[in-house]
This record gives structure tokens, sequence and C-alpha cells, in this order.
């Protein structure tokens, strides 16, 4: 190989060792390509993602402000924010309809382009000592409603914070506590009223202060209270400061009828009666004049009734514009009525307290009122005719003389309950007659206090019931029994019945229905008459009762159908034993005076659980069983079987 051959062969390797170099270049530079291209994509892909992630995340967050707006806007507090600077930056929907403003009117605006000055400044203050103590304030102030009624709203403010617990503003919640304000004054003139009536107080004085002070908790109002005359039966005035004297005087003695004004309408038909507008209602047309001249324009009245539901008098309501009562004013009309009724009748019970003791004595109910100590101190007339003691045999006696001696220990025990509790016992107990005969008497024993709610006295009355006692005993045999054999009726089988298959359940027993009916019985008393069949049927009653178990149980349910329920039996053969022994004893001669004849049953038989498990099925099963062993030719036993 020559210098020039080496040469060439030289340069070819150079440039192949540059091909190569290059070829590793290229490939470096399309990998680190590649990778930079994936990893932009990536990047792409990721930002994407974010993008949407933030974009439903944003879209979430708007739904749950805008229901959570929904929710606020439907609460009936007046809720509103405000940042630091005292610029509202969000409200509830109450809030906006108590100010009677659009959101845009409240949103960035501040106190004092909503309130007036005062409240603006008292507003202001209690936002700053929030905003400086980071701690609640409460206060309640009256503020005008867009209505213009004003209104008692109860406001808490609380600091406004950040979820970092950084202070962003403040949060305001009120609510408007105008009505709970008026309960409260309504429940204390209640309790004042009631310790005045408690004291005694003249029924004047009372009538005074149910005016008075309803005309104070809603001024502008005029209130009257008229009481029934029963002798004139007329309304009288009661009370009526503010309104007119010549009004009063005119409707003083108004007569009681329906259309006859508010008062009158109110008092007859023992209904309130609203009239919003006098000038032009009916019920006011014979007193037009004399209410516009006194400047009425509305009327409501209220029955006062006591609580016996007898009307006693009106308690009324005048606007000198027309209106109509407020849920809150409608209570108190109803509160005061009440009330006033409470008043009259105690006024009524003091007048007739002397005529009651003479009632008393002469009642006939009998009274006995004994010391603590259960010694008698007086009786009345009714209980001399009823227990035929003297009142010089009486007096001085125990309390219990009258009591059966088996009976004292218990109504000891109840006297000293009634004086260790102060309770009003009530019920029926026995009194024995001077002559040692016992009569039922439907008494009660109270307790009487003096002054200072010590016991003093206990007073029983009381009223002969025997009668009454006796016709409830025959009434509930009527009831549940037979009255001409004794044995239980249909209603009472039904009811032992239920309750057998009860216990049979629940002990897994057996139980038999029988269904009994006497062959041809009509034909006996056609024959005989009905005297003779009803002594029949009295004998057959006498004969079961014989032949059966104590705890066996017999019923006559109409006619010459028995029922009989054997309970607790061993099985089926059993109750059929059972069913011949009561053929063999009906079939047995029946005597009566002159006659003698001789009458057959048939039976029907049907076991439970075997054949029915419940009342009414069973006594069918029973009913059909009997039917078929007459078809068999009677005087037989037959048992039910599922055809």
């Amino acid at each position: 190989m020559n210098l020039a051959d080496l040469t060439v062969q030289t340069d070819i390797i150079q440039q192949n060792i540059m091909l190569w170099w290059l070829l590793g270049f290229s490939v470096l530079i399309s990998a680190a390509l590649t990778a930079s291209l994936l990893r932009l994509r990536y990047a792409y892909r990721l930002h994407n993602n974010l993008r949407f992630k933030a974009e439903k995340d944003k879209k979430r967050l708007e739904e749950n402000h805008q229901l959570l707006r929904l929710l606020i806007d439907q609460l009936p507090q007046f809720i509103a924010a405000k940042d630091k600077e005292g610029r509202y930056i969000e409200c509830n929907q109450s809030y906006l309809d108590f100010l009677g403003v659009s959101r845009q009117d409240v949103i960035g605006h501040q106190t004092g382009d909503l309130f007036e000055s005062q409240i603006h400044q008292s507003l202001t203050e209690q936002d700053g000592l929030v905003l400086r103590s980071g701690s609640k304030r409460s206060q309640a102030r009256w503020m005008t409603h867009t209505s213009g009624e004003n209104c008692l709203i109860r406001t808490q403010k609380l600091p406004l914070l950040s979820f970092n617990k950084e202070l962003q503003g403040i949060l305001t919640i009120s609510e408007d506590i105008t009505a709970q304000n008026q309960q409260d004054k309504i429940d204390k003139h209640r309790n004042f009223i009631l310790e005045q009536l408690a004291q005694g107080e003249p029924l004047d004085d009372i009538l005074l202060a149910l005016v008075t002070f309803t005309e104070e908790l809603y001024p502008g109002l005029l209130c009257s209270i008229l009481l029934i005359d029963e002798k004139t039966e007329t309304l009288q005035l009661g009370a009526a400061p503010s309104l007119p004297d010549f009004y009063n005087v005119a409707i003083h003695g108004l007569s009681i009828g329906d259309g006859i004004g508010s008062c009158g309408t109110a008092a007859f038909t023992g209904r309130p009666v609203i009239i919003s507008n006098i000038s032009c209602h009916p019920f006011w047309q014979d007193f037009t004049q004399l209410a516009a001249k006194a400047g009425l324009e509305a009327c409501w009245s209220m029955p006062i009734k006591n609580s016996h539901n007898k009307v006693l008098g009106t308690f009324a309501i005048y606007y000198r514009h027309q209106a109509e009562p407020s849920a809150n004013q409608m209570e108190l009309m109803i509160v005061n009525a009440h009330l006033a009724a409470i008043a009259i009748e105690s006024s009524q019970m003091d007048q007739q307290l002397s005529m009651l003791s003479q009632a008393i004595e002469y009642s006939a109910s009998f009274v006995v009122i004994s010391d603590d100590t259960k010694v008698i101190e007086y009786a009345n007339k009714s209980l001399f005719d009823a227990t035929g003691y003297s009142s010089q045999e009486l007096k001085g006696q125990p309390f219990t003389i009258f009591t059966p001696e088996d009976d004292r220990e218990e109504l000891d025990h109840l006297i000293r309950k009634v004086l260790q509790n102060g309770e009003v016992w009530r019920g029926e107990r026995q009194f024995q007659h001077r002559n040692g005969e016992l009569f039922w008497v439907m008494s009660s024993i109270a307790p009487i206090r003096n002054t200072l709610d010590e016991v003093t006295h206990l007073i029983c009355v009381g009223e002969d019931i025997t009668a009454l006692k006796q016709e409830q005993e025959y009434m509930e045999l009527l009831a549940f029994y037979d009255p001409l054999t004794g044995l239980a009726n249909r209603r009472l089988f039904k009811d032992q019945l239920d309750l057998a298959i009860k216990q049979c359940k629940r002990q897994k027993q057996t139980l038999a229905l029988l269904y009994l009916d006497l062959d041809r019985f009509k034909a006996v008393n056609d024959e005989y008459g009905h005297e003779v069949g009803d002594e029949l049927l009295k004998e057959v009653a006498r004969r079961l009762q014989k032949t059966l178990r104590e705890s066996d149980v017999i019923a006559r349910i109409g006619g010459d159908e028995f029922n009989i329920l054997l309970p607790d039996i061993i099985d089926g053969q059993t109750a059929e034993n059972v069913a011949n022994k009561i053929l063999e004893s009906v079939v047995q001669p029946f005597k009566t005076d002159d006659i003698e004849l001789t009458v057959s049953a048939s039976i029907g038989l049907t076991l439970y659980p075997d054949d029915a498990v419940d009342t009414k099925q069973l006594i069918k099963n029973a009913d059909v069983a009997m039917y078929r062993s007459k078809e068999r030719g009677r005087n037989q036993s037959l048992r039910y079987v599922n055809e």
C-alpha cells in the first residue's frame, strides 16, 4: 500500500467517524426533542385537567353559593354581613323585606345609607364593640317596619371570620320579637289580675284594670266592658273610661239581640262579632250617627262567658279608623274576657254567699262538716233524714259514725290523705242508717282552708244513690245475662270465647264449642203456651248447669238455642262424651203443673284448633254441625266436618 492509498483510506475513516458522530449527535438531539415533546404534552394535559377541575370546582362553588343563598333567603330572621369598614357584603331576603329595599340598595352601602341617624349611630357603636372585642353582642331596639308599624327587633352581632380565623367583618342576625314582647306583657297582666282576684279587689277596680292595660298596650284603641242585667235582659256599663260620656250614657241599657250592634249581638249569640266598618254594617244601622259623633269606625266585641258557657257580658274594642284585629289582639280579647268572667263570677259568689248557706241547710244533698280531728260540727237536714240521727246525736261524734265498721279503717286512710295532701276525694261508699241498714252514697270529701292555707275542717257532700245502683246492676244484668234463665247472653259468651281462645293459644290447649237447639220447641209453645215454654227453657238451663263443670260456660243466645264452651278438654272424643251426657239430661221428662212432656235436642260440635282458630269460624262451624244433626234425625250430637 502506497502513501496515497493510505491517505485516501485515512480520509475515508475520518469521514466515517464524522458521519457516526453526526448520527449519534442527531440521535441524541432527537431523543432530547422527543423527551421535551413528551414533557410538553404531559404539561399540556396536566394544565387542561387542572383547568377543567378549576372550572368544575368553580361551578360547584357557585351552585353551593346559590343553594346557600336560597336557604338563607327562606329564613325568617334578618341576616346581613358587613366588612370591617361597615360596608354590606351580603344580606338575605327577610332583611330586604323588613327595610323595603332591593339588594342593590344594600350591597356596598353602609348603615347610614339605610337607617336614620340615631339608629345608624347606635348600630355603628355596636359594630365597633364587636370588631374591637371579637365577641358577640346582643341588643333589642324599636324600629319601624316598611309598613310603618313599630317593631321590637332583637339583634345579635358576631365576628365574621375567614377560614384561617382572620377577622373579616361582622355578621348580624335579627328577629322580630314584638309578638313575644306583647305576649310577655299579657302574661304579666293575667298574673296581676289573678292576684287582684285572690286579694278580693272590688269588681269595678278589676274591670278598669283590664280596660286600662289593653289601651296602654295598643295606643289608639278604646275599650268597653258591658255586663248583662238578667232582670232587664240588657247590657249595663261596667267600664269604659276612654269613651265619651254621651256614648256611654246611650249604650247603658243596650238591648240584647241578634243584629243590635256589636255588643248586643255578641251577648245574644255568644260568639265574637268583628265589625271593621261601622258606617256600612247592618248591625249598626240604628247607631251610625252615635258612632260618628264619637268618632268610632270599627268595633270588635268578645262575649264574656263563665265556665258553664253562660254569657255574663261583653268586652269590646273600638278604633277611630277602619281596622280588623290582629292575632295578638284577638288573643288579648279572649284573655280579658276570661279574666272578666272570673271577676264577675267571684263578685256574684260573694253576693250569693248568704243565700248559699241557706241553700245548704235545705239542700236535697246531705252535708257534713267536721274539724281536722274528724269530729262532726255541722250536718244539714237531709243527712238527718237519710241516717235517722238527730242533730244532738251527731254533734261531737266521729266522722266515721255513718260508715260500716268493716270500712272505717279505709275511710280513716282516705281522710288522712285529704288532710295531708289537700286532695279532694270523690267516689261511692256505703253509709249505715241508725237502724243498721246500709245504703249507697255518691260523696266527696274535701278540705276547708283558712287564710293561712291551713286545713281546719273537712266537708262531706253526698247523695243517696241506692236506687241508681240497683238500676245500674239490673242494666248490667240485662247487658250480659239472659233475663229468663240467668245464663250468659250472646255478648258475654262471645267475650268469654275470645278469652278462652287466647288462653288456649298461649297454653297450647284444646277447647270445644257446642251449639244446642231444642227439637220441635215451637210445637211446645203452640200447644201449651209460652209460659210453659219459658219454664221448659229454665229447666233446660238448670239441667245444663248441673251436668257441666263450673269452668264450662253456658249461654242462651236466643229462643231455644244454647252455646256451651268446654275449655281445656283432652280431645274430640271427650267433647262428644259431654255432648251425649247433655242429650241424656235434656231428654228426661219435664213436668209442670199437670203437664208432662219430653223434648230432645240437637247438638253441633266443633274444636279449637282442629276445626278453626277464630271465634267467628268456630261459631259458624258449630251452627252448621247442629243443622246437620237435625237433618240426620235429631236427638244426637254431630261434630263439624269440612265437606
